[in-house]
């Protein structure tokens, strides 16, 4: 681990996590172009590399936002920094929950809360957009990488291949590829 990253406090850990925790809204995707803002793009506390490759670990297993601030809090200070970051994560959203479900419970038929929670649709496919083109814009820059963002697309959207699958086909090509260079080179 960098000695730089042992610099980041875990008290500046929760508060960029309590904070993703609080305005991330929607399913991982979008939650993740939140966690690639703050740790990525403001703070720089990650590459955009390293970042990507956790996104990739943080598929494997279990929620995938939780994921990928437990990867990013071990990064940066270990399993104090995990710890921190995913309980600083979760908290906003397990506490919108518990108040959600109790006013759901008794506010559920109300027409312009069904209309509400309709409309938010549109903006969690807009973030989804967004990390993926700014992953996507740093990773795919030859011939090679578009055809691999094609056939990845392919087995996940038309043939419904689970996304460990594809990782596991995408690492045993990234081994027996000769010569050993990097795609995006």
């Amino acid at each position: 681990m960098d000695n730089d990253r042992q610099k980041v406090p875990l008290s500046d850990i929760a508060k960029v996590f309590l904070t993703v925790g609080t305005i991330g809204f929607g399913e991982g995707m979008s939650v993740i172009a939140v966690i690639q803002d703050y740790c990525v793009m403001r703070r720089k506390w990650l590459s955009v590399d390293e970042f990507s490759h956790g996104i990739a670990l943080s598929q494997f297993l279990g929620p995938f936002a939780v994921n990928a601030s437990i990867f990013v809090g071990y990064r940066l200070r270990g399993l104090r920094g995990a710890l921190t970051a995913v309980s600083t994560f979760l908290a906003p959203s397990v506490t919108i929950v518990i108040i959600l479900t109790a006013l759901y419970g008794r506010f559920h038929s109300v027409p312009s809360l069904q209309s509400a929670l309709k409309g938010v649709g549109p903006v969690v496919v807009a973030l989804i957009a967004s990390v993926a083109y700014r992953i996507g814009s740093s990773k795919v820059r030859s011939l090679e990488a578009v055809l691999l963002s094609c056939v990845t697309l392919g087995l996940s959207y038309f043939l419904k291949i689970q996304v460990v699958i594809i990782i596991f086909i995408a690492v045993l090509y990234g081994f027996l590829k000769p010569g050993g260079k990097h795609i995006d080179a």
